[in-house]
């Protein structure tokens, strides 16, 4: 509808400006006459020749194409916005988590220097303890959408229950895996699957050994 009175109002306009000229004679001798050109040489110059051949069998037909042709093209046009703003949002978002990485890694990392306290590069339990009772480290922690609390649990059961220490790249992945807006994925389920596979096997080893203790 907007369109349509856009090409009247312009329609009208080239009447008036060019009436009694050449090529008000040969584009806009009439309202309707006017308002074909703009449609057809004017926003639709590829199907200009199409539509006036159809429009010679019939003027049904060729409005009818004319429709098909404005309902596609805006289709589309939607198509390519919907596909733009997707591929703007997944750049935005890699963005944003490279930014949470390197600010993670930056802050959690001068706090491990200045309270590693044999200076080897890695954490042990008490070290990381300490990391996790510094208010600085806590905030930062928040920050990226980490229970703090929940942390502790979690680094106590999957990473300090096989070795005494960690390096400072395992410590920031677990803080990461750990964000209140990650989802689940495939590889979260395989995680838990093998966790509880590992515990059951611990737990019928430690009733097996009091079987035969007994």
């Amino acid at each position: 509808c907007l369109l349509t009175l856009i090409m009247y109002v312009f329609a009208v306009l080239f009447r008036i400006v060019t009436n009694n000229t050449e090529i008000g004679d040969l584009y806009f001798g009439s309202i309707p006459h006017g308002m074909a050109t703009l449609l057809l040489p004017g926003l639709l110059p590829d199907h200009g020749n199409t539509v006036f051949k159809i429009g010679s069998a019939s003027i049904g037909y060729a409005v009818v194409f004319v429709i098909f042709v404005i309902i596609a093209t805006i289709v589309i046009m939607n198509l390519l916005i919907g596909m733009m703003c997707q591929s703007v949002n997944v750049v935005a978002s890699v963005e944003k988590e490279e930014v949470i990485v390197s600010y993670v890694r930056t802050e959690l990392g001068a706090l491990m220097m200045s309270l590693d306290n044999d200076g080897n590069g890695v954490l042990s339990k008490h070290e990381l303890e300490r990391i996790l009772l510094n208010s600085a480290a806590c905030k930062i922690i928040s920050e990226v959408g980490v229970d703090v609390e929940c942390l502790v649990d979690v680094a106590e059961v999957h990473l300090f229950n096989k070795k005494d220490e960690i390096t400072f790249p395992e410590f920031v992945e677990l803080v990461l895996q750990l964000r209140g807006s990650n989802r689940a994925s495939v590889r979260d389920i395989v995680h838990l699957r093998k966790f509880i596979l590992e515990e059951m096997c611990e737990q019928e080893n430690r009733i097996l050994d009091a079987i035969q203790q007994l």
